[in-house]
């Protein structure tokens, strides 16, 4: 019946049709308050905060760290700074990489990025609409701050140095030639050594 085009039957089926999108479509966007996306712009505001601009690597390498505080600093909540039906982490040649944050930043190439939209909705003058992908978590909002914080000084070559290091997440996953996914476990074992480390420094444990 829905693509039924016998007079005014399709115009109020298409109607229909683009409510149930519509309501599906915002539905989406409510419940991926927090992802990927949400994180690399939250991330991209900080920034901005402390007068500096991201680029796409630093960007990436980035969200993949929150993730690890995340996952360690919240555990008890079940918390992370991804979304795992449409957020995967990868092992790629220059270190672990979010595949939807790749593909929303990528064609900044070498530039400063600018924080991701994505369409929402069409008005009823056929426009697109957008909305920005932003952190509604306080908890995943701190994380992105305190990792902030801490790599406030590091450069693009230095973040990536520092995830290529023997014994990441990465180096136990990358294959040449392949885009393997790096498991959360792995990032939880290695993110609790490394935040249990910092823990211990700062107090003197």
């Amino acid at each position: 019946m829905l693509y039924r085009c016998d007079g005014n039957s399709f115009f109020i089926n298409l109607k229909n049709f683009r409510k149930i999108t519509t309501f599906a479509v915002k539905f989406i966007v409510k419940i991926m308050q927090t992802n990927a996306i949400a994180t690399a712009n939250c991330l991209i505001d900080i920034a901005e905060s402390d007068g500096k601009k991201l680029k796409q690597f630093g960007l990436i390498k980035r969200v993949y760290i929150v993730h690890g505080f995340a996952l360690i600093l919240f555990e008890n909540k079940g918390k992370g700074a991804l979304d795992p039906r449409f957020d995967t982490v990868e092992a790629w040649k220059h270190g672990p990489v979010i595949p939807s944050v790749y593909h929303s930043f990528k064609h900044f190439g070498d530039s400063p990025v600018e924080k991701s939209f994505i369409v929402e909705d069409v008005d009823k003058n056929g426009s697109l609409k957008y909305v920005t992908p932003m952190l509604s978590d306080p908890d995943i909002v701190e994380a992105c701050r305190i990792v902030w914080k801490r790599y406030i000084n590091y450069n693009d070559f230095e973040i990536i140095r520092l995830l290529h290091r023997e014994g990441t997440p990465w180096s136990l996953c990358y294959r040449e030639g392949e885009n393997r996914q790096i498991p959360d476990i792995y990032t939880k074992a290695y993110y609790r050594k490394l935040i249990t480390r910092l823990y211990r420094e700062q107090f003197a444990i």
